[in-house]
């Protein structure tokens, strides 16, 4: 077993990239070509994707993760803690890592980029010609047989509670790394099964009408009675067709709704408190505990529950995340306002979420009384 490093992680920042050494730049070009090409034969497959994928099974194919900008200064996490398992991994986490689309895109789009900056490190001896070819050979080397990520992929989720959900997970965007909604991710997931498992447990009493409201609904695995919200217009579109393939008829009372966390429109339907406020796997940028805080504030009717639940990762600019979620929103007993009134975490279910994902937490966030 060994340590391995994701490309996010260790490749410079291309604003940046002449504030770096030389060695240090030829260093991590090393890494690169370690991390897809080591030295021991590798076992890496692409999986194949099922058209059907359940819970109960092993089946989930994994995702990528996009960041928020591609040239942000990295997040000093510290640490995502909370996971049971250990920091090295085994040979089969390791083929997952190197067949993520999001890390192979990532490298393609750094790769690409560091080699239109070759006024910064290239020679002149090195003519035009054989620059480009240089560059095609290096770009060429990530295609492969890959076309999985290229393709749309249909999803059957089964819960407990005989739910069953089915989703169209949109590929990636190559050139818009925000368009992360359009992916199921395992917190969803996760949350889905333990609300479909324990209703009454979430507030969801069918007894009496309730307003409920998913921020950053992706898919819409979640808000298959409720305002689905996100921001980036592919994923809306993709969300809208998803509730229109789980609740073909008119009666739907699903409503659909562009909603920016950072500068947010509080005009119908977001004029009335909710009673319970859903969030999944939306935490990617140190601001966005803040902006979400902002939102539900507006939001959650008094005796309203906000229910956030996000993975904790160990590697990369994601690392730490759920840290900034605990300093925007206190425990119960220090302060006033929007706080956390409970919190559990969860290991990780094999054949669910990505290789570096050590579990997941989940906060019950309402009202100090």
């Amino acid at each position: 077993m060994s340590h391995i490093i994701l490309p996010t992680a260790f490749l410079p920042p291309l604003a940046r990239l002449r504030t770096f050494s030389g060695a240090h730049v030829s260093a991590s070009l090393r890494l690169l070509r370690d991390f897809y090409w080591p030295s021991v034969p590798s076992r890496l497959t692409v999986p194949v994707r099922k058209a059907s994928t359940r819970i109960h099974d092993q089946s989930v194919p994994d995702s990528g993760y996009a960041s928020a900008e591609e040239d942000d200064d990295e997040e000093e996490g510290g640490g995502g803690g909370g996971g049971e398992e250990s920091d090295y991994l085994t040979d089969e986490d390791e083929d997952v890592l190197r067949a993520d689309p999001f890390e192979r895109e990532f490298a393609i789009k750094w790769i690409t980029g560091f080699i239109s900056r070759s006024d910064i490190w290239i020679e002149d001896t090195l003519d035009e010609a054989e620059a480009e070819t240089r560059r095609d050979l290096i770009v060429s080397a990530f295609a492969g047989d890959d076309e999985e990520t290229e393709c749309a992929v249909t999803r059957t989720f089964e819960f407990s509670g005989s739910v069953e959900v089915e989703l169209n997970d949109a590929p990636l965007s190559s050139e818009d790394h925000t368009s992360v909604g359009l992916q199921s991710w395992a917190s969803s997931i996760l949350l889905a099964e333990k609300m479909c498992a324990s209703p009454g447990a979430f507030g969801l009493d069918m007894s009496r009408p309730l307003r409920v409201l998913e921020l950053g609904a992706g898919t819409g695995l979640l808000s298959i009675t409720i305002v689905a919200t996100d921001y980036h217009p592919d994923v809306l579109a993709n969300l809208s067709a998803n509730v229109q393939t789980n609740f073909p008829c008119s009666s739907s009372t699903i409503d659909v709704r562009r909603f920016d966390w950072e500068s947010p429109d509080f005009n119908h339907p977001m004029d009335k408190p909710f009673d319970i406020i859903l969030a999944a796997d939306v935490i990617y940028h140190a601001k966005h505990a803040e902006w979400i805080k902002g939102c539900v504030e507006q939001l959650l009717a008094l005796n309203g529950t906000f229910w956030l639940m996000i993975p904790l990762r160990s590697t990369g600019r994601h690392e730490g995340m759920d840290h900034t979620v605990e300093a925007v929103f206190p425990e119960s007993e220090m302060t006033s306002g929007l706080v956390v009134l409970e919190k559990e975490t969860i290991g990780r279910q094999g054949g669910v979420g990505r290789a570096d994902e050590g579990g997941y937490k989940l906060f019950k966030i309402g009202w100090a009384i």
